[in-house]
């Protein structure tokens, strides 16, 4: 009975023994490397949550570059698209988020992140049609603006040439008048020289 404790430590050693001498078996490893995987992605998922943005994406990188395209790798590309596509992410990037969730639906078309993936896909894709179709109003406002603007110009400089004639006008009706006292004043002088000669004639 008390034995048996020890002939079990034995067989735990003897297979211990085994894995260290065998390069094949490499479950220890294997199950090391898990941990590590499942490591990180909780510590990715943790730094999401704190909207630590650049360290997060790190952690699920990390977990691209051990899990060597099996599972979850699918998870930790789903979350990269949500790391770039988060409007709080002062780093966001619609098209590498696009990227990472088609990542997800062409490599993964069976994991439980695909459907997820490509709604994101949608979203995004509207979102960036929608942003250029803002910057297309905007451009053509700002198009508008200036044709306005030179518009404005153009009218200001007609009101100035028109403003300038009527000036030219007023000076030339003014030369007008005073021409046509200076014609009344000499016709008066003729009169009264033709008088003072019809009597000088009497």
């Amino acid at each position: 009975m008390g034995r048996e404790p020890a002939r079990t430590g034995k067989y735990v050693c003897f297979c211990l023994a085994l894995l260290t001498f065998f390069p094949g078996c490499s479950l220890l490893r294997d199950r090391s490397d898990r941990q590590e995987i499942r490591q990180s992605m909780l510590q990715g998922y943790n730094l999401l949550a704190r909207r630590d943005y650049d360290a997060s994406l790190e952690e699920y990188e990390r977990v691209l570059s051990m899990t060597q395209d099996r599972s979850p790798a699918d998870a930790a590309s789903f979350n990269i698209g949500l790391i770039y596509a988060h409007p709080q992410n002062p780093k966001r990037d619609h098209e590498k988020a696009i990227a990472s969730f088609n990542r997800v639906i062409t490599h993964y078309p069976h994991s439980p992140w695909a459907e997820q993936a490509r709604i994101w896909v949608g979203v995004l894709g509207e979102a960036e049609k929608s942003k250029q179709e803002i910057e297309k109003s905007r451009h053509e406002i700002e198009q508008s603006k200036r044709a306005i603007e030179k518009s404005n110009r153009e009218i200001e400089k007609s009101r100035q040439v028109i403003e300038k004639s009527k000036q030219e006008i007023e000076k030339t009706r003014q030369e007008v008048e005073k021409s046509k006292q200076v014609v009344e004043k000499a016709n008066l002088v003729d009169i009264e020289i033709e008088q003072k000669r019809r009597e000088r004639g009497k």
